[in-house]
């Protein structure tokens, strides 16, 4: 019977049932400022394994776009990446001046609410992170 158990419980986990999640800090959602319509969102994540982000989306937005901060020539602008690789055990930094997600359209949050952003991995898993959002003044 241990045999047996054993054997249910190693099946599991080769077909990917014990996945080690994503591990993401520094959480940071800014709400639109204005008019704009647009809200930003930064974090830190490392994945278990190399893997690739090749979506993002939130159920409270009208749609979710990774981009990177970029100064040619003098000129500073912004640059859509459809994919950001991420090195297996290797933090993967989305911070000001830098990749960050552009979050538009975003719904209003309520009072001590936290902001959904789906990940999508190549590797076929999706992760939801909980965002923060930024006090007034941050």
């Amino acid at each position: 019977m241990k045999r047996l158990i054993a054997a249910i419980a190693l099946g599991l986990a080769a077909c990917g049932q014990g996945a080690t999640p994503l591990a993401v800090s520094d959480t940071l959602y800014r709400p639109p400022l204005g008019m704009s319509g647009i809200g930003v969102a930064y974090f830190s994540v490392t994945s278990p394994i190399a893997d690739r982000i090749v979506g993002v989306s939130s159920p409270q937005a009208e749609k979710v776009e990774a981009h990177t901060s970029v100064n040619e020539g003098g000129q500073a602008s912004m640059k859509h990446l459809a994919e950001i690789d991420l090195p297996a055990g290797k933090p993967v930094i989305f911070a000001p001046n830098g990749m960050h997600l552009m979050v538009f359209s975003p719904k209003p949050l309520a009072p001590g609410a936290t902001f959904p952003i789906q990940i999508d991995l190549q590797s076929g898993r999706s992760e939801t992170i909980w965002f923060h959002p930024a006090l007034v003044g941050q």
